[in-house]
C-alpha cells in the first residue's frame, strides 16, 4: 500500500506543476499570459490552459473564427481581470460567450471585422457588471444600422471607457450610450466624421474625447452637445482650416484641462483662443502644418495655462526675420501666460543670438522644464538660462552642442533648482572643471550624455575624477564611449601622467614655435639670396647657353611693374615694335601660361639679346621685379654680350633704394622720362641705340 501511496502523491504533484506550466508558445509572467501569433507560421485554433495565478491574458493574432463560452473553458475557473482577443479572425460571437467572465474589468475585441454588430450586441447583455473598459476598434461597422440599443446591454454595469476608433461610425450620435452613466471615456478617432456627423447629447458626464483624425473642417460646437464635465479633448490630426470659432466653441468647457491640436493646417493662431478656457492647463500644437504663417500677439493669453507643446512647426521661424515679416511679436509671445512651467519648442529654429528673441522668453519666470531639442544648436546658449529662476529640468539633446571652453557661469548663472540637464546626442567630447559651476553640481541629481564622442584624452582628466566620486546620477554611463568607440570606464588617466605629459607637450610645442619663429624671420630677411640661389640652380639643371646673335628671339627683354604697365602698352611697346619693328619680351604678354614663373624668366631672358629695367617707386617695391632684376644681373656677369638698360620713369625715393638698384643707376648710363618735347626725343633715341 505505500508503494501505491507514494505512486499516486507523485502523480498528483506532477499534475499540479503541470497545472503551473506556461503553454508552449507563450509567455506567462507577473500574472500576465501572452500568446500572440504575429510571428508564428502555426496559430493557435483554441484557447490553451494557463496557470493558475493568471489574470491578465493577451491571446491576439491568432486563428478563432467562432467565440463561444465553450472556446473560453480553459479561462472561466481563473480570475481574469483582462482579456484581449484582438485580431483573432472572429467572425462569429455567441451571445452567452463571456457569461463565465465574473471578474472581467477590460475586454479587447478590437480588429475582428468581420463580426457582425448585431452578433456582437447580444453578447454584450451576459457581460459581466465589473466591466469598465470595452475596446471595439477597427471593426469596420459601415454602413451603420440602428445603434440606438447598440450598447443597451451594458447599463447595468459600470463602463467607464469605449473605445470605437478606425471604424467608419459616421454619422455618430450620443443617444448610442443613454443610460450609461458612469461612462467618462470615448474614443471615436479616424472614423471619417465630418461636421455634419456629430450630435454629443445624450453624454454628460464625459470627462475624456478623442475625435483625432476625422474630417472635421470647423471646430464643433461642444456647448449645444452639454459636454460641460470635459477635461481632455483630443482634436489632432484633423482638418481644421482655422481656429477661429474656437473661442466661442468652448466658451463652456469650464473644466477642459487638457487640449491636443497637433497636426492641424490653420494659417493663424488668433488673438484669445484659448482665454475662454479657464481651467486649461496642458495645450499640445506639435507638427503644425507648414500653413502656418502667424501669430497673433495675444494667441496664448491664458492665466491658467502650464504646460504648451510648440515643436517641429518645421517652417515657422523664430528669429529676426519672423519679427520683420510680422509672423509673431516677440515681446507679447508669453507676455499673457507667465503661469508656463513647461515648454517645448523642439524641431523649431531659434536665433539665441538675437536679442529681441532672448527677450521672447522673459516673462516665463515660473518656468520649470524647457525642452530645446533638435535645434541644431552649436553651442550653449550664454547669458539666457538666468531668465528662468525656478528652472528644474533642461533639455538640449539631440542638438550638435560643442564643448563649452568658456567659464560655465555665463551659462549656468543664478540657477539654483536644476536637479535635471539632457544634452545627449551632441558633440561634447570633454568637460572641465570650468564647465559647470559650483551651484549647478551642488543640485544637479540627474545628467544625461549619452550619444556624445568623448575625447579620451587627459583633457578628460577632471570630469573621469568628477564620475568617480559624484553623487549624480549620470545616465547609461555604462554606453558612454570615447571617440575611437573603445569605453569611457575603461579610460583612467592621472593627475600625475597627464601632468608630465602636459609638460612635455608645452615644452616641445614653446621649442617648435621658437624655431619656427627663427626660421621665418631668417628666411624672410635672405628671401632674395634664396630665390636667387634657386634660380641658379634651375638655371643650371637646365643647361642654358649662350646664343649667338642673329638667334636671339627677343631684342629686348622688359622688366616693369604691374602698376606701370600702362606706359609699357601705350609708350614703349607702339614707339619700339610698330614704329622700329624691334620685338619685345612682354612677361604678361609672351610668357607661356601654365609654366613656373621662375622658368619663364630665365628662359625668355636667355633668348632676349638685352634686359630694359623700367625703374619706379612700384618697381622698387615689387619683390617679383627685385628678382628678375637679380637674374639678369647674374646674366650680366656671366655673358659678356648681355647687357641692362635702365629706363627711369621717376625718381627713386631714398627710403625703397636698395643696394642692387643704387650699383644699377650708379654704375649704368640710364635713360629718364620725361615730358618735355626735347626730353622725350633724347629718351627714345638712347633707348632705341642700346637695343639696336
Amino acid at each position: 500500500m505505500v508503494p501505491v501511496k507514494f505512486f499516486f502523491s507523485l502523480l498528483s504533484i506532477a499534475s499540479v506543476r503541470m497545472e503551473m506550466l506556461c503553454p508552449a508558445y507563450c509567455i506567462c509572467e507577473d500574472r500576465s499570459a501572452i500568446c500572440d501569433g504575429s510571428n508564428k507560421t502555426a496559430k493557435f485554433s483554441y484557447i490553451p490552459k494557463f496557470p493558475s495565478d493568471i489574470t491578465k491574458v493577451i491571446f491576439i493574432n491568432n486563428n478563432i473564427s467562432n467565440l463561444s463560452r465553450s472556446t473560453l473553458k480553459n479561462l472561466s475557473p481563473l480570475k481574469i481581470s483582462h482579456l484581449d482577443l484582438k485580431n483573432n479572425k472572429i467572425e462569429c460571437i455567441h451571445k452567452d460567450t463571456f457569461a463565465d467572465m465574473k471578474h472581467l474589468v477590460k475586454l479587447d475585441i478590437s480588429g475582428n471585422d468581420q463580426v457582425p454588430i448585431k452578433n456582437l450586441q447580444k453578447c454584450l447583455h451576459y457581460l459581466p457588471r465589473t466591466l469598465q473598459e470595452l475596446l471595439l476598434n477597427h471593426m469596420l461597422w459601415h454602413p451603420l444600422n440602428n445603434m440606438n440599443t447598440m450598447f443597451d446591454g451594458l447599463k447595468k454595469g459600470q463602463i467607464k471607457r469605449i473605445e470605437l476608433s478606425h471604424s467608419y461610425l459616421k454619422p455618430f450620435s450620443g443617444k448610442w450610450f443613454a443610460g450609461l452613466n458612469s461612462l467618462t471615456y470615448i474614443d471615436i478617432s479616424w472614423n471619417s466624421i465630418e461636421d455634419k456627423d456629430l450630435n454629443f447629447k445624450g453624454l454628460n458626464n464625459l470627462k475624456w474625447l478623442s475625435l483625432i483624425g476625422n474630417y472635421l473642417n470647423y471646430v464643433p460646437d461642444f456647448c449645444t452637445g452639454d459636454l460641460y464635465k470635459l477635461e481632455t479633448l483630443l482634436l489632432s490630426n484633423t482638418r481644421l482650416a482655422n481656429l477661429i470659432n474656437l473661442q466661442n466653441n468652448t466658451r463652456c468647457l469650464r473644466q477642459l484641462t487638457t487640449l491636443y491640436l497637433n497636426g492641424i493646417a490653420v494659417p493663424i493662431i488668433p488673438n484669445n483662443a484659448f482665454s475662454e478656457l479657464k481651467s486649461l492647463k496642458v495645450l499640445e500644437m506639435t507638427k503644425m502644418s507648414t500653413q502656418l504663417k502667424k501669430i497673433l500677439p495675444l494667441a496664448f493669453n491664458s492665466s491658467s495655462l502650464s504646460s504648451l507643446s510648440f515643436s517641429k512647426s518645421d517652417r515657422f521661424i523664430f528669429c529676426k526675420t519672423g519679427v520683420q515679416k510680422e509672423y509673431f511679436k516677440p515681446k507679447t509671445l508669453f507676455k499673457f501666460c507667465p503661469g508656463l512651467t513647461m515648454l517645448d519648442l523642439s524641431h523649431n529654429f531659434i536665433e539665441f543670438t538675437n536679442q529681441d528673441i532672448r527677450d521672447m522668453f522673459s516673462p516665463l519666470i515660473n518656468l520649470k522644464e524647457i525642452k530645446l531639442q533638435y535645434l541644431d544648436l552649436v553651442m550653449m546658449p550664454r547669458h539666457f538660462f538666468h531668465q528662468f529662476p525656478r528652472i528644474q529640468r533642461i533639455y538640449l539633446d539631440h542638438n550638435i552642442i560643442l564643448p563649452w571652453s568658456s567659464n560655465g557661469e555665463e551659462i549656468f548663472n543664478g540657477l539654483t533648482n536644476l536637479t535635471e540637464l539632457h544634452i545627449s546626442s551632441n558633440r561634447i567630447g570633454y568637460f572641465s572643471s570650468r564647465s559647470f559651476p559650483e551651484n549647478i553640481l551642488k543640485t544637479l541629481k540627474l545628467i544625461d550624455l549619452t550619444g556624445n564622442q568623448f575625447s579620451c584624452t587627459c583633457k578628460l582628466t577632471w570630469f573621469k575624477h568628477w564620475m568617480q566620486n559624484t553623487k549624480v546620477k549620470l545616465l547609461n554611463e555604462t554606453i558612454y564611449k570615447c571617440d575611437d568607440r573603445t569605453k569611457l570606464q575603461d579610460y583612467n588617466p592621472t593627475y600625475i601622467a597627464c601632468s608630465n605629459i602636459i609638460f612635455l607637450i608645452t615644452v616641445s610645442v614653446g621649442g617648435g614655435v621658437c624655431f619656427l619663429l627663427a626660421a621665418t624671420i631668417l628666411v624672410y630677411s635672405c628671401r632674395w639670396r634664396i630665390r636667387f640661389h634657386i634660380y641658379k640652380i634651375l638655371s643650371s639643371s637646365h643647361y642654358y647657353q649662350q646664343i649667338d646673335g642673329d638667334d636671339y628671339r627677343y631684342s629686348a627683354y622688359v622688366i616693369y611693374c604691374y602698376e606701370d604697365f600702362k606706359w609699357v602698352k601705350h609708350e614703349l611697346i607702339p614707339k619700339m615694335e610698330e614704329n622700329h619693328g624691334l620685338h619685345l619680351c612682354i612677361p604678361h604678354r609672351d610668357f607661356e601660361l601654365g609654366k613656373v614663373f621662375a622658368d619663364n624668366i630665365v628662359e625668355h631672358m636667355n633668348i632676349s639679346k638685352t634686359v630694359i629695367t623700367v625703374l619706379s617707386n612700384n618697381f622698387a617695391k615689387n619683390e617679383w621685379c627685385l628678382f628678375q632684376l637679380a637674374v639678369a644681373r647674374s646674366k650680366l656677369s656671366k655673358d659678356g654680350t648681355f647687357s641692362i638698360f635702365p629706363v627711369m620713369l621717376e625718381e627713386i625715393d631714398f627710403k625703397n633704394m636698395n643696394s642692387s638698384l643704387y650699383s644699377l643707376i650708379k654704375l649704368s648710363s640710364y635713360a629718364a622720362w620725361n615730358f618735355d618735347e626735347r626730353g622725350v626725343e633724347l629718351f627714345w633715341e638712347q633707348v632705341i641705340n642700346h637695343v639696336q
